[in-house]
């Protein structure tokens, strides 16, 4: 079974990993997915837990997919 918290906690840490990979920061981030910046930071921080809308948005802005925040893939 998943641990919610757990989960989310490792999928901001991944998307603060794949940023840093692509040289892109949190404000370049939340242009490109069409959010707010708070909403970027507070999901880079940890402090909330995205809806699956925002989630795609984000992957979308990325170029990765779902599966790539949760299973330690890269693109």
């Amino acid at each position: 079974m998943y641990d919610p918290d757990e989960a989310c906690r490792m999928m901001a840490e991944k998307i603060n990993g794949i940023c840093a990979q692509k040289g892109m920061t949190p404000y370049a981030l939340a242009k490109k997915a069409g959010i707010s910046t708070s909403a970027t930071s507070y999901l880079l921080e940890g402090k909330t837990k995205p809806q699956v809308y925002t989630l795609l948005l984000v992957c979308n802005a990325l170029d990765v997919t779902v599966g790539e925040l949760f299973d330690g893939e890269n693109s």
